[in-house]
């Protein structure tokens, strides 16, 4: 069987995305002193494949910090699974952004 990525999205991420709904879930559920906001895209990777990239704000210079560093990988995993149980087949890129260091 030639399944291509696309057609597996759609049969198991039923039903589609809904971006804001796991947004809201996932400020909830991911307390931190320098996570400022969450951000979901969806769009076509380098790959020419459906993808969601979630974008995690954070303080500018937070991740000097061994503490934070960890932190990010805990809310990674945390990510993983809040699309693991709630958008099966969808593997999110996670994405760090200072929104200070683009300005």
């Amino acid at each position: 069987m030639n399944t291509s990525h696309q057609e597996v999205i759609g049969m198991q991420a039923s039903p589609p995305i809904d971006k804001e709904t796991l947004r809201a879930e996932l400020k909830r559920e991911l307390h931190s002193d320098f996570l400022q906001d969450i951000r979901i895209e969806s769009g076509i990777d380098s790959s020419g494949e459906e993808a969601v990239w979630v974008w995690l704000v954070v303080d500018e210079g937070a991740m000097g910090s061994q503490k934070n560093k960890s932190k990010v990988k805990d809310i990674r995993e945390s990510i993983y699974r809040t699309f693991s149980e709630r958008a099966p087949g969808v593997f999110p890129y996670i994405r760090l952004e200072n929104p200070k260091a683009q300005a």
